[in-house]
């Protein structure tokens, strides 16, 4: 009996640790394909579809490499090959009426479709490039930066 309440209360703890490390996450990959990694602090590690994406997190394609992502609020983005691109700050707290979405494109293509941020506070988007700062108050956009 006192082996099965230790099996259950590391089973517990398990749990709440893995959801509680699943708090932050902003988006996740709905689609993957070729070489795709996520830069997360100084750790680059490889995705697959379903991996969650946090707040300041780096995704980088390869040569290969094509990626789909849906965020919380049902934003789409789709970035392509040889892209690099910071999820600098996102915040949905619709019950709070806060809202931020800052995205920096240092290198690549993605495509933009907004979801709920784009609907509820379109001015609390922006994409930022080497050369440029965007704000958009659309639906969608494509944008290449070389």
């Amino acid at each position: 009996m006192k082996n099965l309440i230790k099996i259950v209360l590391i089973f517990m703890v398990g749990c709440c640790a893995t959801a509680f490390a699943q708090e932050g996450k902003v988006a996740f990959f709905k689609k993957v394909s070729g070489d795709v990694l996520i830069k997360r602090g100084e750790t680059i590690v490889a995705t697959a579809e379903g991996d969650p994406i946090f707040k300041s997190d780096v995704l980088i394609t390869k040569a290969d490499g094509s990626a789909g992502i849906i965020f919380t609020d049902g934003t789409t983005i789709a970035v392509g090959r040889n892209t690099e691109c910071n999820i600098k700050d996102y915040i949905f707290e619709p019950e709070a009426n806060t809202y931020a979405f800052e995205l920096y494109l240092k290198k690549g293509k993605a495509i933009y479709n907004s979801g709920r941020i784009g609907k509820l506070a379109p001015d609390k988007f922006s994409l930022e490039t080497p050369n440029a700062i965007v704000g958009t108050r659309g639906t969608h956009f494509i944008i290449q930066v070389d």
